[in-house]
């Protein structure tokens, strides 16, 4: 119900009445300036003045007033297919389609469709426009950029290869076979500084324990390429290497790691996997 709350007075002979603000379900007030909306004793007058003042009520009503978020929020397809555990941040109207960003709990923000009858929902796949552009990806990797500024570098374990110019972050489970690939071949190559977090996975359970005693090593990027070649490692388990891990895990989570291994660019773009063109590209860019 929409309550509307009037000032009236006479004007002319004739009786006017000047909104002062509407007010609406969910606390919403919506005040208007406006002039006056004038009311003649005629009946026909007053006939033709009172739906502007209809129309402008509808117009402040929550229904009129939603946007594409709350219009995909209330469809039944989105509460069935998805319920409570994942929350959507964004919603853009793309004629037939509602665009829509979810972030799911424990992994990086995800894109889906829906159509705007609520019939379809469409996960998984990739919309393409005129010019062949892959317009999911493009978004995926605008709404998944890191802000580099804000990761804690100073408690990473920090490789140098050349002049170390290039930045390049890596979150790395130290039993991960792709992983291991990754840094094999990033020893190829030089003029980076590579920015190690440590993330080990529950699959690999001893991970865990050579994450820690990495951590200890006074020299924790030496002990880091040990463990790549499955070599011993001197240093024993201690407190200040588990409090490390934790803050290398928080970040990984604040990132909304889900797998490894995961790289990072100076500009806060991401590259899933062990991608070898898209690191090189980058690192000879």
């Amino acid at each position: 119900m929409i309550a509307a709350r009037l000032q009236q007075e006479y004007r002319d002979g004739r009786l006017a009445f000047r909104v002062l603000s509407f007010s609406t379900p969910g606390s919403l007030i919506a005040k208007v300036a406006m002039g006056y909306t004038t009311v003649d004793h005629q009946e026909d007058r007053m006939k033709k003045s009172i739906p502007a003042l209809l129309l402008l009520l509808v117009l402040a009503s929550p229904l009129h007033a939603a946007g594409p978020l709350a219009k995909v929020t209330e469809l039944r397809i989105i509460k069935d297919f998805l319920g409570h555990q994942v929350k959507l941040l964004e919603a853009k109207d793309l004629g037939q389609l509602y665009e829509v960003v979810a972030a799911p709990s424990g992994s990086e923000k995800q894109v889906f469709y829906v159509t705007k009858d609520g019939a379809y929902i469409i996960f998984g796949g990739n919309l393409y426009n005129r010019e062949k552009e892959n317009l999911t990806k493009e978004r995926l990797e605008q709404i998944n950029k890191v802000d580099i500024s804000k990761l804690p570098l100073q408690d990473a374990i920090v490789i140098k290869r050349g002049n170390g110019e290039k930045k390049l972050i890596e979150f790395t489970d130290v039993d991960c076979p792709y992983c291991r690939k990754a840094n094999d071949w990033l020893k190829t190559q030089t003029d980076y500084t590579l920015y190690v977090f440590l993330y080990p996975l529950d699959m690999h359970p001893k991970a865990r324990e050579k994450s820690i005693r990495i951590l200890c090593d006074k020299d924790p990027a030496a002990a880091f390429e040990l463990v790549q070649t499955d070599q011993e490692l001197t240093a024993d388990k201690c407190e200040m290497g588990e409090k490390t891990l934790q803050k290398h895990q928080s970040v990984a989570t604040e990132v909304g790691l889900s797998g490894t291994p995961v790289f990072v660019t100076e500009n806060g773009s991401r590259i899933t996997g062990f991608a070898q063109k898209s690191i090189e590209g980058y690192l000879r860019k």
